[in-house]
């Protein structure tokens, strides 16, 4: 058995860029939008963004324009649970449209599971998947086999596998009645910031045997998850996919030609054009 400590567990957030300053006349530090699903994801991912800017404008305490809307969070978790995936991208639709109007160059959702409906989405302006800057982080630090924790239906749904096997990066998930129990902590405690030693001790264990059947390292796919396990090791890496995808968002540049780059954060396998002209995001 791994052996696990009451200690900060490795969270992986990706690399930072110091001290770079941007050229308004090509790029800048974009407007970016939030749109919310739980109150702690949508305040995670405003954090990071506060936190990480710095660096990058050069500025202490600087941070760019970060306009947030949410919509209550009983009208998604009841679409959800109705399987009404065109009702979920609508409201995400909604969401974007008020943003847009509040001058977003970018949109982030720091919710794994309301992913499942973003290729219905309209929008005018680009989106950041969340999946594809935490696979892209898998890529560059060479792990070839990975776990993944979150909602049945981020742990057995498209919003990561279909990115990770193009990635050619082995998937592992909790059983079935470990799934059960995951989904009913998410959605019956985390989301109301309910964080308890017995779960924490529970995802722990998960994580060990995730481990123990090969996985170099978990993404979490739930916002939540990280707030959980913050005061813990764990025996194998941890990916935030919330912070994570936050400083892709940092780092999307706002240039004259949007889309003119191959470098984009979608999955062009997937999207018709005008998905890809939504999701794109000129990613360095």
């Amino acid at each position: 058995m791994l052996a696990l400590s009451l200690a900060r567990p490795a969270l992986i957030y990706g690399n930072t860029e110091s001290g770079r300053r941007m050229d308004n006349r090509v790029e800048r530090i974009p407007h970016i939008g939030i749109v919310a699903g739980t109150a702690d994801g949508a305040a995670l991912c405003y954090r990071t963004l506060c936190q990480e800017a710095e660096g990058l404008m050069g500025h202490r305490y600087a941070h760019p324009e970060v306009t947030l809307h949410s919509f209550s969070l009983h009208r998604y978790l009841d679409t959800i649970d109705r399987d009404d995936w065109a009702g979920v991208a609508a409201l995400m639709s909604q969401s974007a449209a008020k943003l847009v109007r509040a001058g977003a160059d970018v949109i982030v959702c720091p919710n794994n599971t309301l992913h499942k409906a973003l290729s219905l989405v309209e929008s005018t302006v680009p989106w950041v998947h969340i999946a594809i800057p935490v696979v892209r982080e898998v890529v560059a630090r060479g792990w070839r086999r990975v776990g993944i924790l979150g909602t049945q239906t981020v742990m057995k749904g498209s919003v990561y596998a279909e990115q990770l096997h193009r990635a050619n990066i082995g998937v592992i998930v909790p059983d079935q009645d470990d799934r059960s129990r995951l989904h009913h902590i998410i959605r019956n405690e985390l989301i109301v910031s309910a964080l308890t030693i017995n779960s924490t001790l529970f995802v722990q264990r998960v994580i060990a045997d995730m481990g123990l059947k090969g996985a170099e390292a978990v993404i979490l796919g739930c916002t939540e998850l990280p707030l959980l396990m913050s005061n813990y090791q764990t025996a194998i890496p941890l990916l935030d996919s919330t912070r994570l995808l936050a400083q892709a968002a940092l780092r999307y540049k706002v240039q004259e030609e949007r889309h003119s780059s191959e470098d984009c954060l979608i999955d062009r396998g997937t999207v018709t054009r005008d998905q890809e002209r939504m999701i794109c995001a000129n990613h360095r």
